[in-house]
């Protein structure tokens, strides 16, 4: 008809976008008593009237039509006002559209099955953990959208805190319908929930979700190679994995500890006495690798020549301010240009912890002096050179 009056659906409309903000559901959820809607109704003028009799008409029947669901039964109330023309006399328009019972509310936007879950959820959750019920009051819309795991989440968060799960694995969580998957793809439902039973156990500043849920965190793993004799292991032996909380006791004897981020790098290390070669594959080597256990060892860095070679420098010297690093120079890039190849995503964020040489380097290669995203992958290094930055160590 091309006019702007109002019709149920623009009223609907309305009242769903305060229900999805939280405005009734809330309501619902505390249990205070129910306060009819009251929602002002654009309807047509004396001169609409007499201008556009038959859209008029057409307006006023679908309106009465639409404030009725099925069976007959109201989904509104309506308020009405006369309004007068000479031509056409008095008529009785909608002013004002009232939804006088939450049974109403619901009906008219749709959301009988979300208020039936809420109520679902509230008994599940007083039943269940109590402790829990004024947060599903506060997050209404929230628990409804969780409405189908809301029992395995509730069993989850009773089990961990009814278990010393400091000393568990997650794998060890034993719940009916619950398993390791289930808890990671809802893990922020449940931080959010056992911060509230008990926040004590909840660790939200960690990276792992096992750890962020009070659970004990996978370990954290060191790879390296022995580079020169070990009295304590088998001679047959020149490489191993441990858990880095268990390196201090494995016996290692080593002056120097050497880090690089290739992995067939680490492989063709060169032979160095009293030294190890651990392979930290980029920015999944952690500060606290090797712990304090590296304190008094001397540690050298070799990593890419790029930005991000620098970042990894950067983030290790913040742990062990005294590594150095070796084939992260001008010289070493510049002596492979055929070798250069492009960095994908460089950074450029400062990195404080570099020497006033690597801070130099790392900015020319920031500002592109050498190229655009000029890299220099340190297997490309020719392996004369590696042998001959490394002797300080080999004499």
């Amino acid at each position: 008809m091309g006019h702007d009056w109002a019709d149920v659906a623009d009223i609907a409309s309305t009242l769903r976008k305060r229900w999805d903000r939280g405005q009734y559901v809330s309501t619902l959820a505390v249990g205070d008593p129910w306060e009819p809607i009251s929602l002002a109704v654009r309807s047509p003028k004396a001169a609409d009237i007499l201008a556009h009799l038959d859209d008029v008409r057409r307006w006023l029947a679908k309106w009465e039509r639409d404030s009725r669901g099925p069976g007959g039964r109201p989904r509104l109330r309506t308020e009405y006002r006369t309004v007068t023309s000479r031509a056409v006399g008095a008529n009785q328009l909608p002013a004002r559209a009232w939804v006088d019972t939450p049974e109403q509310l619901c009906d008219l936007i749709g959301t009988t099955r979300d208020r039936r879950a809420l109520d679902e959820v509230l008994a599940l959750t007083h039943r269940s953990l109590p402790g829990l019920g004024d947060w599903v009051v506060r997050h209404p819309l929230v628990a409804i959208a969780n409405r189908g795991i809301w029992e395995q989440v509730l069993a989850t968060l009773e089990w961990a805190t009814t278990h010393d799960t400091a000393s568990l694995y997650l794998r060890q969580l034993d719940v009916e319908g619950v398993d390791t998957k289930f808890v990671e793809r809802n893990s922020k439902l449940l931080e959010r929930l056992l911060f509230v039973l008990a926040p004590e156990r909840a660790d939200l500043s960690a990276l792992d979700v096992a750890k962020r849920l009070g659970f004990r965190a996978r370990p954290d793993y060191v790879r390296l190679r022995f580079l020169g004799p070990q009295p304590k292991w088998p001679s047959a032996v020149t490489e191993a994995r441990l858990r880095a909380d268990e390196l201090p006791k494995a016996g290692i004897v080593a002056t120097t500890v050497f880090i690089v981020e290739n992995e067939i790098s680490y492989l063709a290390f060169p032979a160095v006495p009293a030294s190890i070669v651990m392979f930290g594959s980029g920015y999944a080597l952690e500060p606290t690798h090797g712990g304090e256990w590296l304190e008094d060892k001397e540690l050298v860095y070799w990593g890419d020549i790029d930005t991000h070679g620098f970042a990894i420098l950067n983030n290790l010297r913040q742990r062990y301010p005294k590594v150095a690093s070796i084939l992260m120079d001008t010289s070493t890039l510049v002596a492979h240009p055929r070798q250069w190849a492009q960095e994908a995503a460089p950074t450029s964020r400062a990195l404080p912890h570099l020497s006033r040489p690597e801070a130099l380097f790392y900015q020319d290669l920031v500002e592109d002096r050498y190229g655009h995203g000029v890299r220099l992958e340190q297997e490309r290094v020719r392996f004369s050179l590696v042998r001959e930055a490394l002797q300080p160590w080999t004499g």
